[in-house]
């Protein structure tokens, strides 16, 4: 009886971890466009090449709030706490679209069309 309360744990651990694995990886498909609310051209954003390099959290900070675009707290305008979704894109820091841009980019200016296609 034991052995199989101790077989019937480790298989609901194990089908644990692996829905857990598979739901932290399911990300959206790549050409997501993303508004900034302003003149400018939506963004194009490609997951893929942000999965490789990043965790999840590092730009999906509310994720443990269920919260994972980046408008579902950042609107057109400030609210609170919440800086507008240009603002919080566009802040210097690593871990945010232009911080990290600009680290990587270093040695060339990057222009608002770089990003901002349409």
């Amino acid at each position: 009886m034991k052995k199989l309360v101790l077989f019937a744990a480790a298989a609901v651990f194990s089908l644990g971890l692996a829905l857990g694995a598979a739901q932290a990886t399911d990300a959206p498909a790549d050409g997501l466009k993303v508004t900034n609310y302003g003149k400018k051209p939506a963004v194009t954003f490609d997951h893929s090449k942000h999965t490789n390099q990043l965790k999840c959290e590092e730009c999906h900070h509310k994720a443990g709030e269920g919260k994972y675009k980046c408008g579902e707290c950042h609107k057109a305008k400030a609210e609170g706490d919440k800086p507008k979704l240009k603002d919080a894109a566009h802040k210097k820091e690593v871990g945010k679209c232009w911080g990290c841009h600009r680290a990587k980019n270093a040695k060339k200016k990057l222009k608002c069309n770089d990003c901002h296609k349409g």
